[in-house]
């Protein structure tokens, strides 16, 4: 959950770890979250590393990573993450998953490396965002082009955040709701297409993800599950284009997948040109970023060339995957 300066949150506990980098060593003992008098106050790192604490988990508790960046506990049994893309040159924190267990203590991942809880909750944290393989299942390299241009990067640039959806189907809707023109869905619907297509400029690799638009809706609830997977737009704070949260079972299947990007960004691009104007932020590759992460890709950050690098310049385009994303997705699916 980024923090959204368009509508107030329902009043809730939060949980700061704004000052937790570098990230907390994990704990042979944990605080209790099950304990009958509900948390109401706001804990630091210290403060939750410490055996003593005992208060409750209240419906609305958000773990606070950053300013910007809060993660939703979900309920027991389950990984809620928040993936952020930034503008060109923010070193914040950009991702944050959070478990908690049926006793109600807590994991967290912060940018992909452990930052709180018990060697328990930590490794069921890192089980359930383990990818699910079929029985038998294979996977031979991407066929790269010979001649790729350089800014295909290599086919070994990609990340998993966790989780990936049963039968390989990503289903959405959207809401229109402050969306800063009337063209915006289409972007959107392109960048969709462009993430699980099986060929780019720089290679093919097939892959059976799909996505399944199911057409408007009224929802407005980013950050929270309700069962529905909204892709639309809301006010975030300066220097985030968009923001993808997730829901992970058990299992290890995605079952909720929320999108929403920045309505207080001016100066969105929204055209089919492949050629973004100066100063302007591409929605089409913005899309594509956020739909990657809506598949089930993480950031990858040794290298700019991947559509999932975390930040994005304007007059950028990043429509088509590369090649460490071509092969990314034909793993995932």
């Amino acid at each position: 959950m980024t923090r959204q300066t368009n509508r107030g949150r329902a009043a809730g506990v939060v949980i700061a770890l704004t000052a937790l980098m570098p990230a907390v060593a994990l704990m042979s003992a944990t605080p209790s979250f099950a304990a009958g008098v509900p948390c109401d106050s706001t804990l630091s790192p210290s403060e939750i590393k410490a055996v003593g604490i005992s208060c409750r988990l209240a419906p609305a508790t958000v773990v606070r990573v950053a300013e910007d960046l809060e993660v939703a506990v979900p309920e027991p049994g389950t990984v809620a993450t928040v993936q952020l893309l930034r503008t060109h040159g923010s070193a914040s924190p950009s991702a944050a998953s959070v478990y908690r267990a049926a006793d109600g203590q807590l994991a967290l991942r912060i940018d992909g490396e452990a930052a709180l809880g018990s060697t328990a909750t930590a490794g069921a944290l890192n089980r359930i965002l383990a990818k699910p393989e079929p029985a038998g299942a294979t996977k031979t390299q991407a066929s790269l082009l010979a001649a790729a241009p350089a800014w295909c990067g290599s086919y070994t640039q990609y990340a998993f955040s966790g989780g990936v959806w049963v039968n390989s189907t990503y289903p959405w809707t959207y809401n229109s709701k402050s969306q800063p023109a009337s063209d915006a869905l289409q972007a959107i619907q392109y960048g969709f297409k462009f993430i699980t297509d099986d060929s780019s400029a720089c290679g093919t690799d097939w892959t059976a993800a799909t996505s399944d638009y199911r057409g408007s809706t009224t929802r407005y609830t980013w950050g929270t599950r309700d069962n529905g997977n909204v892709v639309g737009w809301a006010g975030f704070d300066p220097g985030i284009l968009g923001a993808t949260y997730s829901w992970v079972d058990g299992s290890g299947f995605r079952v909720e997948v929320d999108i929403a990007f920045n309505n207080r960004v001016t100066n969105w691009f929204t055209g089919l040109s492949g050629t973004v104007p100066s100063g302007r932020y591409d929605l089409i590759s913005v899309a594509t970023h956020e739909a990657g992460h809506g598949f089930g890709l993480a950031h990858y950050t040794s290298s700019s060339y991947p559509v999932m690098y975390p930040t994005l310049g304007t007059g950028v385009n990043k429509r088509v995957k590369r090649s460490g994303d071509l092969t990314g997705m034909g793993v995932l699916y």
